[in-house]
């Protein structure tokens, strides 16, 4: 299950514990890690809380089985991304939280920043518009799901579901990488997830809101999760 975080603070706004908002785009720092560093920071607000909130009906039962403690909880090092989890997954009992860093894409892929940067939200059909874009965003996605297999693989929480916690249309890059269908991507021996032409296409197209999710099942399966 890959997850959108709630919405976040602005960046035009102070950040916490700071006397100041962020000092701009990523040229307004002098490196993108400089710049991820201060976006990292921006919190959920009040509409964020009750997104997330509103979230937890369709979270916490099937197929995530919260209850039982059944699913592996990952998010980005961003504060929006883990307030989200922690607003969606909070139970009686302590959550444990696994940490993959580069689910926030600054000083990671430079050319995926570069088309987000112009582009913006929305489905991740309108970053595919040749082949070198393509590229990139399979060159992300490679970067960030080689990272979350090794998380996933050191937590021998004996887990079957794993819901990941990040950004916009980069979960979306992600889950089409993972299903092997990138344009001009080299099918994959074993795909992590497994989709029909239909589904593959509706992935394409949809445009994943805050706070909402994309489920896929195993052995197949392909549902956009929101309130």
């Amino acid at each position: 299950l890959f997850v959108r975080h709630a919405n976040a603070a602005r960046p035009d706004l102070p950040l916490p514990d700071e006397d100041r908002p962020m000092l701009g785009g990523v040229e307004a720092y002098a490196s993108p890690h400089d710049w991820k560093r201060d976006d990292q920071k921006r919190p959920v607000t009040e509409k964020g809380k009750e997104q997330a909130q509103a979230a937890r009906e369709w979270f916490l039962g099937y197929p995530m089985r919260m209850q039982e403690a059944r699913t592996a909880l990952v998010a980005s090092g961003a504060r929006r991304a883990t307030e989200t989890l922690q607003l969606m997954a909070e139970r009686d009992t302590c959550v444990s939280i696994l940490m993959c860093p580069s689910l926030h894409p600054a000083g990671i892929a430079p050319e995926m920043e570069r088309m987000f940067a112009t582009l913006g939200y929305g489905p991740i059909s309108k970053f595919l518009p040749d082949a070198a874009a393509a590229e990139a965003v399979a060159q992300y996605a490679e970067i960030v799901s080689g990272e979350l297999a090794g998380v996933v693989s050191s937590y021998g929480g004996g887990k079957d579901t794993v819901a990941v916690f990040g950004h916009a249309v980069f979960l979306n890059a992600m889950a089409l990488y993972l299903a092997g269908a990138v344009p001009g991507q080299a099918p994959p021996a074993e795909p992590w997830i497994s989709l029909s032409p239909e589904e593959v296409e509706r992935l394409l197209g949809t445009d994943l809101g805050e706070a909402e999710g994309l489920l896929f099942e195993n052995p197949g399966g392909f549902t956009h999760m929101h309130s």
